[in-house]
């Protein structure tokens, strides 16, 4: 798909030589695999986050249907998707889409109000504005103190979604585990990449969806871990 294209009337194309692509070209991971990891009809590479995706959306949502609730299920699938996609656009441009994000608070709300979430719309409510103002508040001092931004607004707008859905705990814990996995990052880019270090880029967003996701598994142990109860 064309970056900008419609998700409902345009066709899945290759987004090199603009080709429809066939049925067959469409497999989760399986097609990828049969390709090459290529286009069938113009050979240049397919980037490697369409598989890598379509297994985390497998591993989420299948983990998910076993392992929590099922009368939660809709809650989670709409969080899930909504990190999913923060994950695939954040990694390849940068951003994230505010239709995935903070769009999603008030349909949070809604399932709150049906009890079909695991938390109370006071939790959630709390959740939401702590969790932006913390880190709004973070992005604002580091900017007033180096003038370069730090942090997107995007992520300001993820962590707010994270709270409106795991409340004032989830997003901390997340905010935790995502902060400890990206310095990790880093610190590997810096021990075996040091002479592009300052050319590389990581985005925060991921590691942000990938803390919210461990949370939402192992909310409990971690609590317990970072907090002691």
């Amino acid at each position: 798909m064309i970056h900008g294209g419609s998700i409902i009337f345009d066709r899945s194309h290759c987004v090199h030589c603009k080709q429809v692509l066939k049925w067959h070209h469409l497999i989760p991971v399986v097609s990828w695999i049969f390709l090459h990891g290529s286009c069938a009809f113009c050979s240049k590479k397919i980037s490697f986050l369409y598989p890598f995706i379509e297994l985390l959306t497998a591993a989420l949502l299948t983990a998910a249907f076993f392992l929590l609730p099922h009368q939660y299920f809709l809650f989670y699938f709409l969080f899930f998707s909504s990190l999913i996609v923060t994950i695939r656009t954040d990694l390849e441009t940068f951003l994230i889409s505010r239709f995935v994000t903070i769009f999603f608070i008030p349909a949070a709300w809604i399932l709150i109000l049906l009890n079909w979430a695991p938390l109370s719309l006071n939790e959630s409510i709390i959740g939401t504005a702590s969790g932006y103002f913390f880190l709004a508040s973070i992005a604002w001092i580091y900017f007033t103190c180096t003038k370069r931004v730090g942090l997107g607004q995007g992520d300001v707008e993820l962590i707010a979604t994270i709270g409106a859905f795991l409340g004032l705990r989830g997003w901390w814990v997340s905010l935790m585990i995502g902060s400890l996995m990206g310095s990790f990052m880093g610190l590997c880019a810096l021990i075996f990449l040091p002479a592009t270090t300052e050319k590389i880029k990581i985005p925060f967003g991921p590691f942000l969806a990938l803390g919210a996701c461990c949370y939402t598994f192992w909310g409990a142990i971690l609590s317990h871990l970072i907090f002691g109860f």
